[in-house]
C-alpha cells in the first residue's frame, strides 16, 4: 500500500526531530567529558560543581578583545542560593588559570559592581531583568552566563538535570560585547527556541519519572543504542582527527614562526634598503640643487662676460680712432718741426749775411751809394726778419697747440688703459670664480684614491678654465671613470664641459646605467636635448674614453667617442679603438660599441684627451704625435704611478719649451 508523500514527509520530520534531540544529548555528554577535562567529572558530582566546571570551560572557547589590558580574570556571581556554585568556583580558582592570568571570584550584590568583571553568572534567584543587565554592562566586555532563563535573552543560557546538560548561545550579543566565540560551542548549542522548549519539556518529563518505571519500545531502544554507538564512533574518529589537526596546527605554527622571522628579517633589509635609497635620493637632490646653482652662476657669468667683451670691443674701436687721430697730429707736428728747422737755418744764414753787410756799411760809411744800398738792404733784411719772426711765432703757436692736444690725448689714452685694466681684472676674477665652480665638479683626489689607490691623473688646462675634464663614479662593486675633451677650451669649452658632465651624472644616477656604451648613448641624448633648446644650431660636443671596472669579476668594459684606450700587459701595448663619432650632433650617429677585457693583476690602463700628443714643440716646432706618446707610456708603465705622473709632466714642459700650450691636457693611468 502506497503511503501519501505528505504523510511520509511529516513522519520523516518527526523522526528526524526526535533523532536530533537524542544526538544533542549524546553530544552534550561528550562535551561534558571534554569541557570537564581539567576537573574530572564523576557521576556522583553535584550539579553545582558541574555548573562551575561549565562556567570555567566556557571561558576557554571565548576570546576577549581587551585581553591584553587584563591583569586578572574576574568572575562575578549573583543569585546562587547557598553559594554552591560560588564555592566551587573559588575552589577551582586556586588551581586553575585563565591562560596566564589568575582567576578571581567575586560575590556581587547589585549591577553597580560590574567593573573589571569578565564573566557574570546568575540564576533566577538573582531576580534580574535583562534590560537592567544590558544597561549596566553598557560597553563593557562581559560574558553573561545564566541558568533556566527564557530562550534568546542571555548570551549563554543552560539547563541541567542530573547528568544532562544543554545550553543555548547568542553569538550576536557576544559580538556586540566585543567577544568572539569558538565554533565548538556554536555547533553543540541549541539553534532554535522550539528545540529549547522541547528540551525543557524533556527534562521535565525525566524529572517526573525519577521514581517510576518508563516503558520503552525495544525496537526504539535498539535504534537509540545503535545511534549511540554510531555517534560514539564518530566522536572518537573526530577526536583522533582533532588530535592530528592539533599536531598539524603546532607544526604550521612552528613554520609560521620561522616564516615570520624571515619576513621580519626581509622587512628589516627592505627598511635598510629604503633608508639607503632615501639617502641616495637626498644626495642626488642636493647635488642637483648644487648643479642648478652652478648653472645659474655660470649663466650670469656668461652674460657678464659677453657684456664686458662687447664693452671692451667698443672701447677698442674708440681707442683705435683716437690712435689714428693722434698719429695724424704727430705726423703734422713732425712736418711743422722740419719746416721750422729749415726756416731756422735760413734765418741763421741770413743773420750772418746781415752781419757781414753791417761790417761793410761801417767800412763804406763815406759812400752815399753804399749807404743807400745798405739802407735798402737793411729794409729788405728787416722785412725778411719780420716775415721770419711772424712765421716763427706762428710755428710756436702751432707747436704749443699740438702739445696741448697730444697731452690731452695722452691722458685720455691712460684713462682708457686704466678702464681696460679694470675690465680685464673683472673678467679674470669672473673666470677664476668659474674655475672654482669647475674644480668643485671634478672628483677630489681623496675620492679617486679611495676607488683606485694605484693611479694618477695628469690634468693641465690651457687657460684658467678648461674644456677637458675627468669624471668618476662608484656603484656597488663597479668603478666608472673617464677622460673627456669638450669642444674648444677656456670659457666656451668649460661651459660645454658642464653640460656634458651633468648629462653623464644623470645617465648614471637618474637612469641607473653602468655599462659604458649605454652611458654614452644616454649622455648623447641628454646633450642633444639640451642644445636643441637654443634658437641657433649648436654643433659643440665631446670626445671621451669611458671605462667600467668590475672589482669582483675583474672585467673591464670600454666605450669611446673618438678617444681610445691603451692597455699594457707583460710589456706589450694594445690599443682599443673608439667609435669615430662624438657626443653631440653627428649625421651618421649610431649606438656606441662595448669592448670587454679580462683583467689580470699588474695590467696598466691609460685613457686621455688629444691635448698631449697634439702639442707643438721640440727643435722643429712640430706636434708630439701619438707614436712617441705610446712609446713613452710603454717605457714608464712599470714605474710607480706618482713617478709616471711626474715624468709625463716634465716631458710635456720640456717638449713645449717657449711655445704656447695649444689645448687642455688630461691623462689618466690605472694599475690593476
Amino acid at each position: 500500500m502506497a503511503i501519501p508523500y505528505d504523510r511520509f514527509n511529516k513522519n520523516k520530520k518527526k523522526h528526524m526531530k526526535k533523532n536530533n534531540v537524542t544526538i544533542k544529548l549524546f553530544i552534550l555528554l561528550f562535551l561534558t567529558a571534554y569541557l570537564g577535562g581539567n576537573a574530572i567529572a564523576q557521576e556522583e558530582s553535584s550539579n553545582s560543581k558541574k555548573q562551575a566546571t561549565y562556567i570555567y570551560n566556557f571561558s576557554k572557547y571565548v576570546e576577549w578583545s581587551n585581553y591584553s589590558e587584563l591583569t586578572s580574570f574576574n568572575i562575578g556571581v549573583m543569585g546562587d542560593e547557598g553559594n554552591l556554585v560560588y564555592d566551587e568556583l573559588v575552589t577551582m580558582s586556586k588551581t586553575e588559570k585563565f591562560k596566564e592570568l589568575p582567576i578571581k571570584i567575586k560575590r556581587l550584590n547589585d549591577l553597580n559592581q560590574l567593573e573589571d568583571i569578565q564573566i557574570l553568572y546568575f540564576d533566577k534567584a538573582a531576580s534580574l531583568k535583562f534590560e537592567a543587565i544590558y544597561a549596566a554592562i553598557a560597553n563593557k566586555h562581559i560574558l553573561l552566563v545564566s541558568r533556566d532563563y527564557p530562550y534568546g535573552k542571555s548570551m549563554i543560557n543552560f539547563i541541567m538535570d542530573g547528568d544532562y546538560v544543554q545550553y543555548e548561545l547568542n553569538e550576536k550579543k557576544c559580538e556586540e560585547a566585543g567577544l568572539k566565540v569558538n565554533k565548538i560551542l556554536t555547533k553543540v548549542a541549541v539553534k532554535s527556541e522550539e528545540e529549547w522548549n522541547g528540551l525543557i519539556q524533556l527534562f521535565g518529563i525525566m524529572a517526573n519519572t525519577n521514581d517510576k518505571t518508563v516503558k520503552v519500545d525495544t525496537k526504539d531502544l535498539a535504534k537509540i543504542v545503535k545511534e549511540q554507538k554510531r555517534l560514539l564512533s564518530e566522536i572518537e574518529a573526530n577526536s583522533k582527527k582533532f588530535e592530528i589537526q592539533k599536531d598539524q596546527l603546532k607544526q604550521q605554527e612552528a613554520e609560521l614562526s620561522v616564516k615570520e622571522k624571515q619576513i621580519a628579517e626581509s622587512k628589516k633589509q627592505i627598511e635598510e634598503s629604503q633608508k639607503e635609497i632615501e639617502k641616495q635620493k637626498n644626495l642626488i637632490s642636493d647635488q642637483l640643487k648644487k648643479i642648478a646653482i652652478q648653472q645659474e652662476n655660470l649663466a650670469k657669468l656668461n652674460t657678464n662676460v659677453a657684456a664686458t667683451i662687447s664693452e671692451l670691443k667698443k672701447q677698442q674701436d674708440k681707442l683705435e680712432g683716437e690712435k689714428q687721430k693722434l698719429t695724424a697730429i704727430q705726423d703734422e707736428y713732425i712736418e711743422i718741426e722740419k719746416k721750422l728747422k729749415v726756416k731756422e737755418l735760413l734765418v741763421n744764414k741770413q743773420g750772418k749775411t746781415i752781419k757781414v753787410q753791417g761790417n761793410e756799411i761801417v767800412t763804406k760809411a763815406g759812400t752815399i751809394e753804399s749807404q743807400k744800398s745798405v739802407i735798402w738792404l737793411s729794409l729788405v733784411f728787416l722785412i725778411i726778419v719780420s716775415a721770419l719772426g711772424i712765421l716763427a711765432y706762428r710755428s710756436y703757436r702751432l707747436k704749443n697747440k699740438a702739445n696741448i692736444v697730444i697731452s690731452s690725448q695722452k691722458e685720455e689714452i691712460e684713462k682708457q688703459h686704466h678702464i681696460l685694466e679694470e675690465k680685464n681684472k673683472e673678467i679674470t676674477d669672473s673666470i677664476n670664480y668659474a674655475k672654482r665652480i669647475q674644480d668643485a665638479i671634478l672628483p677630489p683626489l681623496k675620492l679617486v684614491r679611495s676607488y683606485m689607490p694605484d693611479s694618477f691623473i695628469l690634468y693641465e688646462p690651457k687657460d684658467i678654465v678648461a674644456g677637458d675634464f675627468y669624471w668618476m663614479e662608484g656603484v656597488n662593486n663597479l668603478i666608472i671613470f673617464a677622460a673627456a675633451d669638450c669642444t674648444g677650451h677656456g670659457v666656451p669649452g668649460a661651459m660645454v664641459s658642464l653640460v656634458c658632465h651633468n648629462a653623464m651624472n644623470r645617465a648614471v644616477r637618474e637612469f641607473m646605467l653602468v655599462e659604458p656604451h649605454e652611458i654614452l648613448d644616454k649622455t648623447r641624448e641628454i646633450v642633444l636635448e639640451t642644445f636643441e633648446k637654443s634658437d641657433t644650431e649648436v654643433k659643440d660636443g665631446m670626445d671621451i674614453a669611458l671605462c667600467t671596472i668590475n672589482t669582483e669579476s675583474m672585467k673591464l668594459s670600454f666605450s669611446g667617442a673618438n678617444n681610445g684606450l691603451y692597455f699594457i700587459r707583460n710589456g706589450e701595448l694594445r690599443e682599443i679603438k673608439p667609435d669615430k663619432q662624438p657626443i653631440g650632433r653627428f649625421d651618421e650617429a649610431k649606438p656606441f660599441t662595448k669592448h670587454m677585457i679580462d683583467l689580470e693583476k699588474g695590467d696598466v690602463i691609460y685613457v686621455f684627451s688629444d691635448g698631449y700628443p697634439d702639442q707643438f714643440g721640440g727643435p722643429k716646432g712640430k706636434k708630439f704625435m701619438y707614436k712617441p706618446f705610446r712609446e713613452m707610456l710603454l717605457s714608464i708603465h712599470e714605474k710607480p704611478m706618482d713617478e709616471q705622473h711626474k715624468l709625463l709632466f716634465n716631458s710635456f714642459i720640456q717638449w713645449r719649451g717657449e711655445i704656447e700650450q695649444i689645448d687642455d691636457v688630461c691623462v689618466i693611468g690605472v694599475r690593476v
